[in-house]
């Protein structure tokens, strides 16, 4: 089921799949590299080096695991999550690798804040290439209008969907109402009507089953901020 981008937009953020050197899968200083990556914000598990990915798993695999990078490369169909190739050193190997299919190609001395900034930027693109936005812990599928959050779907009709993604676009800040009117409703003048505050109320009614999580509150004479209570680290 998670093959239909809306599908996917329902789960958090998948985990990478770390795939090593060979069929003997990483070494230690692989585990390592995936304990230096959830510092920043990427988690990933390690591959047994021989099992097949599935193309919705984002994948980082070692270079010198020439079979299975020939693999990856030839999925059919093409896969839908992002595919890193780590350990390449020269210049035109990296080029090459990026021009038959893969989403980047790394050094194997890239610092590992990078290498994790490089994953999530190729996740990003990916999300966006399927019409999936990931905002203020929310997922919006803008191919099939739906919102999920932390695995859920989130029922909302099409103007309260429209009305969330603007706050979640600005999360923390105040939105005014002439901005809901023009993003929202498509309108350069305030016409008078009630309607934003109408849909406001609904979003809160729809928002209050997330236990608090997300709440949008008025900012007297500035609008409406969508604010998100921390995520706790697990």
């Amino acid at each position: 089921c998670l093959a239909r981008s809306g599908d996917a937009a329902c789960g958090p953020r998948a985990s990478w799949l770390l795939i090593g050197a060979d069929r003997a899968g990483w070494t230690p200083l692989a585990r390592m590299l995936a304990q230096s990556l959830a510092r920043f914000g990427v988690q990933a598990e390690l591959s047994d080096g021989q099992t097949r990915p599935s193309p919705i798993v984002p994948v980082l695999c070692d270079a010198r695991h020439r079979e299975m990078v020939r693999s990856l490369l030839d999925d059919t169909p093409p896969r839908l999550a992002p595919l890193l190739i780590h350990g390449v050193q020269a210049p035109q190997a990296r080029a090459r690798l990026i021009l038959f299919g893969a989403d980047d190609a790394v050094s194997g001395r890239i610092a590992p804040y990078e290498l994790a900034a490089r994953m999530i930027a190729a996740q990003r693109a990916r999300d966006a290439a399927q019409g999936i936005i990931r905002l203020a812990g929310f997922s919006f599928d803008t191919g099939l209008r739906q919102l999920c959050w932390r695995g859920e779907i989130v029922p909302l009709m099409p103007r309260e969907f429209d009305l969330l993604l603007v706050l979640a676009r600005h999360a923390g800040l105040p939105v005014s109402r002439d901005v809901l009117l023009r993003s929202v409703w498509r309108t350069a003048f305030d016409p008078g009507t009630n309607s934003p505050e109408v849909h406001i109320f609904k979003l809160r009614q729809r928002l209050a089953s997330l236990g608090g999580a997300v709440r949008i509150e008025t900012v007297k004479r500035q609008g409406y901020r969508l604010v998100c209570a921390p995520h706790p680290r697990g």
